[in-house]
């Protein structure tokens, strides 16, 4: 069986990206944007979610990861947080976690904070 690709949005229909930036400026200079990303895929009902950031200048700052899930089987709840250091240009992976389910049972929400500023991205119901 082939994976599976979700792409979960914010803002978004289902299948477009799960992005969010945070902008922060400094003093006549262009905003600097911070953008986070969640990505839920499934192979032979293994579910992984994974939570990744980028900024175009090397910034660092602290991200929670909250994922629930909901099934027949009742309901769980996962927190995981953290520090994170990001190099100029480059995507970093916070967090990634498997589980054994379907991704639709899933729903999770990513909070980076940089700056003094938090922005938030939040799976779409799959």
């Amino acid at each position: 069986m082939s994976a599976i690709p979700y792409t979960i949005a914010a803002l978004v229909i289902t299948g477009a990206a799960c992005t969010a930036s945070l902008a922060t400026s400094q003093a006549e200079k262009a905003p600097e944007a911070l953008v986070c990303a969640l990505e839920v895929s499934e192979r032979q009902q293994i579910v992984t979610i994974t939570a990744t950031a980028r900024a175009p200048k090397a910034t660092s700052g602290t991200y929670t990861l909250e994922i629930d899930q909901r099934s027949a089987g009742g309901r769980a709840t996962i927190r995981q947080g953290g520090e994170f250091d990001l190099k100029a240009g480059e995507k970093t992976t916070l967090s990634e976690a498997q589980f054994r389910g379907k991704a639709r049972e899933f729903h999770a929400e990513l909070t980076v904070t940089a700056n003094g500023q938090s922005k938030t991205c939040r799976s779409a119901k799959i």
